[in-house]
């Protein structure tokens, strides 16, 4: 068979172009320290390879929504922990306003703080995170949670949502509480039923917060606690039920520190009531801690100092009292679930992490280069390359008048 100077040349070309086309790849993959450039090297690899880097993809972004979910939990801990100390110094105020000897300047100082402990947790309701977004305004995250009218009084304005992010494959954790849900929807008195007296009194009476102990339906209205004399000239009282006109209790003489027991309901009653003085017994219902701390400004302001005076004003802190211990409690139950958060989130960012460190070392083992071997290698492939071009010149200049 005859062969061509063409053909030997081409030949020649071809084979110090592969050599050369090799001696790149090797010398490519030394710069990425990457074995599998482009799908070509390996289709399986590669396969693998682009199903491992969306995996670490992903877990690398539930790391990042369980440090935004960790920072935002943090916050609202703060806010709950400043709450609570914030009530604890009402509290201690409330108490005060059953001194003796407090008069009218007493009372205002104490009612000047607790406005301003108000106006304090009020702004701790608002509070905004990082990126402007209230925290406690469910999903309406640009809404001011709790607004005041001209009156003083606070409605909440945000809605009833949580906002959620994903920080695993198989979790979804609630990063927010909704301001209703911590400050609003709470049952005031001791969550069946509240007391209080009316603030037409003339006497000195005061009722206690009671205790409840029939099934949670029972309390279907509301009662009201009478006074009046009897045939003997006898201070009595008399339990009706507000609604159905029925007497539950009594009527029975009164002694100072009376216990009143009727359909699940007990009360105690104390002081020196007179005729025609009315006391009340009204099934709970969702008041805000704004409402509570407002009840209390409001019965300071009209506060007379008279034992009736004192009586009402003792009534009306009694009942709002035991309303803000029922608001602690329900902040109290907020920050146990932020503590469970808390702790899923450590729990899963452990998790996240050796999976995420499991998946980094599956695609190295793929797409990682043996730096030793390729080295090896580009030092075979440079020999080779000289190799071809010495024989390429070497045949190029063979004649056969050289043989001549």
């Amino acid at each position: 068979m005859r062969i061509s100077t063409a053909q030997i040349s081409s030949a020649g070309v071809r084979e110090m172009l592969l050599r050369q086309s090799e001696l790149q790849q090797t010398q490519l993959q030394l710069a990425t320290q990457k074995r599998v450039l482009k799908p070509s090297d390996d289709p399986v690899a590669a396969t693998s390879i682009s199903l491992l880097r969306g995996e670490i993809s992903q877990f690398e972004q539930f790391n990042k929504n369980a440090d935004a979910a960790l920072s935002s939990i943090e916050q609202e801990e703060t806010v709950m922990s400043s709450s609570t100390n914030i009530l604890f110094r009402i509290k201690e105020l409330m108490v005060s306003l059953g001194n003796g000897t407090y008069g009218e300047a007493q009372f205002d100082s104490v009612k000047v703080e607790i406005r301003e402990r108000a106006d304090e947790l009020m702004g701790l309701a608002n509070t905004k995170n990082a990126n402007g977004d209230s925290l406690f305004s469910g999903s309406l995250v640009n809404v001011q949670a709790f607004t005041k009218d001209n009156a003083g009084n606070i409605s909440y304005a945000g809605d009833q949502d949580q906002r959620m992010l994903r920080i695993s494959s198989g979790v979804v954790l609630p990063v927010s509480d909704s301001g209703f849900d911590v400050f609003v929807d709470v049952k005031n008195g001791n969550g069946k039923f509240i007391t209080n007296g009316n603030s037409s009194n003339t006497g000195s009476g005061v009722i206690s917060n009671g205790s409840y102990s029939a099934p949670p339906q029972f309390l279907a209205e509301a009662y009201d606690v009478t006074f009046a004399l009897n045939g003997g000239g006898q201070l009595e009282y008399t339990v009706t039920g507000r609604t159905s006109s029925t007497v539950v209790a009594g009527p029975a003489v009164y002694q100072d520190g009376n216990s009143i027991s009727f359909n699940g309901v007990q009360i105690d009653l104390s002081g020196a009531p007179v005729v025609g003085d009315t006391f009340s017994i009204e099934p709970s219902f969702s008041q805000d801690i704004f409402t509570s701390l407002k009840n209390i400004i409001d019965a300071i302001d009209v506060f007379v100092d008279t034992p009736a005076g004192r009586a009402t004003l003792m009534n009306k802190v009694s009942s709002q009292q035991i309303s803000i211990d029922s608001s602690m409690q329900n902040i109290d139950i907020v920050r146990a679930e932020i503590g469970s958060r808390l702790n899923v989130i450590e729990s899963e960012q452990s998790n996240n992490l050796s999976m995420l460190i499991t998946s980094r070392s599956a695609l190295s083992g793929l797409e990682d280069l043996d730096i030793v071997e390729a080295s090896t290698r580009l030092s075979q492939q440079l020999v080779v390359l000289e190799a071809a071009q010495r024989s390429f010149v070497r045949v190029q200049g063979l004649n056969l008048f050289n043989f001549l």
